[in-house]
């Protein structure tokens, strides 16, 4: 049970940080939006592009407003350090793009996310999270280490982890090795508040996205760990389906906590009771929106509990 507890504390630190940069990003956003409009106003009758107008609205002005300590990296080094974007070198695919494994010039080997453009968001929520997250350093999270806009591609270039994300590491069995340090996936990822499973009922509703918002999603990120169940996919329970948190407090509810464990789980000196209580404390994160605690007892909780 201490495995889980470590990997889940690890997980809570990371937790309290994204949410203070996310945070911090929406308000990069929010207030760099007047100053957009005004640019798009002198830019009316004159406006200066980059290269390939007619794939690009980006602006010389606007892409200079990167961090200027962060690394531009040349659309050619990256379709030469990764054979035109070969999909043998393909090592992930998410929901904003392919990720692929690459060596630049300088010899470093990175992780090179290339973002789908018809998924992209918008330029200025790209530039806020490369203006924020570019400067995040934490040891459980993924650096940002440079960027490239060319015409309409957006790529990110990132840390390569050979030890891989917290999602490999749960579902993964070929990759398990508690004795070795685990590190959150890529920042585009970062935010499962967005994802379905992670969704509180109240996100799904239309309220707005709050601290609590993410106490729920840490309940069922505790569930995940704990299980090795997807969030995201359905279970079936009784001739029918239904999701992670349907099923955990079923199961739950019937006292059947030890059958919860993931089956790879050494059960060999486990305390009951305190597999009861790790599940307790997921639930508190997934009760309803004012029933949920603070981050913090949360995390004195399980410190508690890992004592």
């Amino acid at each position: 049970m201490a495995q889980f507890i470590q990997a889940v504390l690890a997980a809570a630190a990371t937790f309290f940080l994204i949410t203070l940069v996310f945070a911090f990003i929406a308000l990069v956003c929010k207030s760099t939006k007047n100053q957009d409009y005004q640019r798009r106003q002198r830019r009316h009758h004159q406006t200066r592009t980059v290269p390939n107008p007619e794939h690009s609205s980006i602006t010389i002005d606007e892409s200079a407003t990167f961090d200027p300590s962060m690394n531009r990296i040349s659309m050619e080094e990256l379709k030469m350090s990764t054979k035109n974007f070969s999909t043998d070198l393909i090592i992930g695919d998410g929901s904003f793009g392919l990720v692929y494994k690459a060596k630049l010039f300088n010899g470093s080997t990175v992780a090179i996310k290339k973002l789908d453009p018809d998924a992209f968001q918008g330029f200025r929520e790209f530039r806020a999270e490369m203006e924020t997250l570019g400067k995040l350093r934490h040891q459980n999270i993924v650096k940002i280490l440079g960027y490239c806009v060319s015409g309409m591609e957006r790529v990110l270039i990132l840390e390569f982890v050979e030890r891989g994300s917290l999602d490999q590491w749960i579902h993964d069995t070929s990759s398990t090795n508690n004795e070795q340090s685990v590190k959150s996936p890529l920042p585009w990822e970062t935010r499962v508040a967005g994802t379905m499973g992670y969704m509180p009922p109240e996100y799904k509703e239309g309220a707005a996205a709050t601290v609590r918002v993410d106490v729920y999603s840490f309940g069922i990120l505790m569930f995940e760990v704990a299980t090795a169940e997807r969030p995201n996919l359905p279970k079936v329970m009784e001739g029918k389906e239904v999701w992670l948190i349907e099923w955990a407090r079923k199961m739950l509810g019937q006292n059947r906590h030890m059958e919860m464990l993931d089956s790879n789980t050494p059960k060999e000196g486990l305390s009951e009771d305190e597999v009861k209580e790790y599940f307790r404390i997921a639930s508190l994160c997934t009760e309803e929106f004012r029933g949920r605690p603070a981050m913090s007892e949360v995390v004195g909780l399980l410190k508690k509990l890992s004592s």
